[in-house]
């Protein structure tokens, strides 16, 4: 049923999981070689232009999903309609850096050295929302492999020119020019990819087609805008209010764990179909029990989770970014109250019922909230006051709001959505593993390394225990979570 759509779903999570991870390596690299404004200037620079690019691009890199497939006589024109809008987009933001915006930007973040490096935003436009169709692209042809390989080689490109100037020149100047260096050779070798994975006779772009194409980005592109204003409004908040040096070391610790979005694509790529066809049939009361099971099996490895990073964080941020960073543990953990709402497949279930409307609506009062909450919070606590805001408006204001339309489309009440019992046994047994840990670290004072292996390698044999002790899990249930997170591909 599901080992293909999981197989794709991983692939498309390792472009994000990539580049995290390039972030952190980079990351490790760059905070020893630049001071912190130096730092905190950089990623300024790259989180306006990530910040700025879905409004011109719209929905438009996902839009060969969609209409690839269904092009089978000549899918090269439409790969050259989809990339001719593309550059479109990137040459009007290219325009705006050019005839200003640089220097707007730079004067909302409060950081003049930051005009200089936005100047470069308008050549890296041009190439990088081209360069955002190549998942699409390649995965509509079925060159999955071929996608995998890229995410690799592109994420590993990107960081060897990055570290590798600023290793000789040591400026965010040079930083940027790394990033732009690797966008660019990525650009044009994804291009390359997709040209020769969609053959045809005529490659010239249509009128009509283009038209079909925008029409069809456009809701994407409204739900992707929310979805990037939501993810960036912290830091973007923090940029605005602290100094570039407070930035830096927000920024490299409000961050969610890398793997989580493989666990929790690939829970949800199994159930989305299923949920589609229970409901289909009216089965509602089936819908919400394999809801239960999908939100048991992820909290069985994202609540331990949570605990063990939770007492590593100053260690981890220690190790990672040296001891200047040891403050960035104090928004890591914040974020880290994210993963029991990560559990959820409320959005698999709302995807299934038709009910996206009133999620775009919460989506819309959630970003609205967290951007007032989030000005007082960080006027107030500083740059941590960012990362409170976050989670209590995902716990105040999306959960609620997701519960009350969930309690109408499946008929149930809200004590019927969560298997209390077990996500109270796995809590606890994770809570006390994570407690145990935490008061041997706090009594052995040891350094960054000795620590985490210490805790890593104590917390696992005791919450594991503690999982069987308290009926949460037992062997079998731990090796069908496994494997639903990891499927064996069926032999072609």
């Amino acid at each position: 049923m599901s080992e293909s759509r999981t197989a794709r779903v991983l692939i498309l999570s390792s472009g994000s999981i990539l580049t995290a991870l390039v972030s952190i390596f980079s990351g490790m690299v760059l905070t020893r070689l630049l001071s912190q404004h130096d730092f905190g200037t950089y990623r300024q620079a790259i989180l306006a232009m990530t910040f700025a690019v879905p409004f011109v691009m719209l929905g438009l890199d996902r839009v060969l999903f969609t209409f690839l497939p269904k092009e089978t006589e000549n899918p090269r024109a439409t790969l050259v309609e989809n990339l001719t809008w593309l550059m479109m987009a990137g040459g009007l933001l290219s325009s705006f850096a050019l005839l200003g915006g640089n220097h707007l930007l730079a004067k909302r973040f409060d950081n003049p050295a930051l005009a200089p490096l936005l100047a470069w935003f308008g050549l890296y436009a041009l190439f990088f929302i081209p360069a955002a169709a190549v998942s699409a692209g390649l995965l509509a042809r079925q060159r999955i492999r071929t996608l995998a390989v890229y995410n690799v080689a592109s994420r590993v490109i990107n960081f060897l020119f990055v570290v590798g100037l600023v290793w000789f020149w040591r400026t965010p100047g040079a930083a940027l020019l790394g990033v732009l260096a690797g966008t660019i050779l990525n650009c044009l070798t994804g291009m390359w990819l997709m040209w020769h994975a969609c053959p045809g006779t005529n490659w010239r772009p249509s009128a009509a087609g283009m038209r079909r194409q925008l029409l069809f980005a456009i809701p994407l592109g409204l739900g992707s805008l929310m979805g990037t204003l939501s993810a960036s409004m912290d830091q973007m908040i923090v940029s605005m209010r602290c100094t570039p040096a407070e930035f830096a070391v927000y920024t490299v610790g409000a961050m969610e764990i890398p793997l989580i979005s493989v666990i929790t694509g690939s829970i949800t790529s199994v159930v989305l179909v299923d949920y589609a066809r229970l409901h289909q049939a009216g089965k509602l009361n089936e819908v919400l029990r394999l809801m239960q099971t999908a939100m048991t099996r992820s909290a069985l490895i994202l609540l331990p989770a949570m605990m063990l990073f939770w007492v590593l964080a100053p260690y981890l941020m220690q190790l990672l970014y040296g001891a200047a960073y040891a403050k960035a543990a104090v928004p890591f953990r914040i974020y880290l109250l994210l993963l029991p709402l990560r559990t959820l497949t409320f959005g698999a279930v709302f995807q299934a019922t038709g009910s996206s409307r009133p999620i775009l609506v919460l989506s819309t009062i959630g970003l609205v909230a967290g951007a007032v909450l989030g000005w007082l919070l960080t006027g107030w606590l500083g740059a941590a006051g960012a990362a409170v805001a976050s989670i209590s408006v995902s716990y105040l204001i999306y959960l609620p709001l997701s519960l009350y339309v969930l309690r109408q489309r499946l008929q149930c009440s809200v004590r019927e959505v969560f298997p209390w019992k077990k996500l109270g046994s796995i809590l606890a047994a994770s809570g006390l593993a994570a407690g145990v840990v935490g008061l041997a670290l706090s009594c052995l004072h040891l350094n960054a390394i000795p620590a985490i292996a210490m805790a890593t390698g104590g917390f696992l044999p005791l919450v594991l225990g503690g999982l069987v002790w308290l009926g949460a899990a037992d062997g079998q249930l731990l090796k069908t979570t496994w494997r639903s997170l990891w499927p064996r591909q069926s032999a072609p």
